[in-house]
Order: C-alpha cells, then sequence, then structure tokens
C-alpha cells in the first residue's frame, strides 16, 4: 500500500481529535484537522514566533481570540494568524466543530503527538502546564500565562 493510500495519523488531547493529513518535514506546511466536541477547553493563549497558522472552519463554529479580538467563524470562514501573534481557538458552538490547520512551516506535529502522551500521564492542572511549557520551546510556542480558559 502506498503511503498516499494510508489513513492519516491521529492523537486525542482531551477529547480533541488531531489527524495529521499532510505531515512532511520536508513539504513548505503541514495541515491537520482538528475536531472539537463541544464544550471542549481552549488551547491555552499561545505565540508562534516563527509560524504562521490557517484555519478553515469545515462545520460548527469556532472562536478565535487574536491580539485580544474575540472572533466567531462557522463553516466556510478563514482565520489566518500570523507568526508573533498571541492567539487560541475553541469549539463555540453546542454541537462537535471541524477545521483544517495549515501551517507554515511544518512542524507542529511533533509537540502534538508530545503532548498527547504526556497529557494522558498529568495527574493535574499544573503538570499539564508544566508539560506544555517544557514541549513550548522545542516545538516554536510560546505559552501566555497565567492560563486562561475559554470558553
Amino acid at each position: 500500500m502506498a503511503a498516499e493510500d494510508q489513513a492519516p495519523a491521529s492523537v486525542d488531547l482531551g477529547g480533541v481529535k488531531i489527524t495529521f493529513v499532510h505531515s512532511d518535514p520536508a513539504s513548505a506546511y503541514s495541515l491537520m484537522e482538528w475536531d472539537a466536541p463541544a464544550g471542549t477547553r481552549s488551547p491555552p493563549l499561545h505565540v508562534h514566533h516563527h509560524r504562521d497558522e490557517g484555519f478553515y472552519v469545515l462545520s460548527g463554529t469556532y472562536a478565535f481570540l487574536l491580539d485580544g479580538v474575540m472572533v466567531e467563524a462557522k463553516a466556510g470562514a478563514h482565520v489566518l494568524v500570523p507568526r508573533g501573534h498571541p492567539h487560541t481557538f475553541w469549539n463555540a458552538g453546542g454541537d462537535p466543530a471541524r477545521c483544517l490547520i495549515v501551517t507554515v512551516p511544518p512542524g507542529l506535529e511533533g509537540y502534538f503527538r508530545e503532548l498527547a502522551e504526556r497529557l494522558t500521564g498529568a495527574e493535574s492542572e499544573e503538570a499539564a502546564t508544566r508539560a506544555r511549557q517544557e514541549l513550548a520551546a522545542r516545538y516554536d510556542t510560546e505559552l501566555v500565562l497565567p492560563r486562561q480558559t475559554f470558553p
């Protein structure tokens, strides 16, 4: 079976399923699908200093906090997060929501894989925050602390 015929790998982050649609470190970008049940908490507010992220909402409604401004995005909407801008996002509706995330350059896949493993064993919110902080520096992610939870 050719690599392109295989199902993409995925991880679970506390109910959020992240599927690695296109994950090639030699490529100019990576593509992930982010499936979030209703009521799922946001990732911590964070900054990527060397990576741009584009979000395309496939279904449901996401809210994005970008540079302190919140915007809701429904299916068909695109939100661009340029490098260097604090941001987070979450399912803002009562139904499951799904979006595609393009990152340029690629490389966040490793962060999510390692984080999924570490969060499985995290015994507290403090342990989960420590895991995120320890991984963040290696993956161009600066957490804006203290952690704020959205919604």
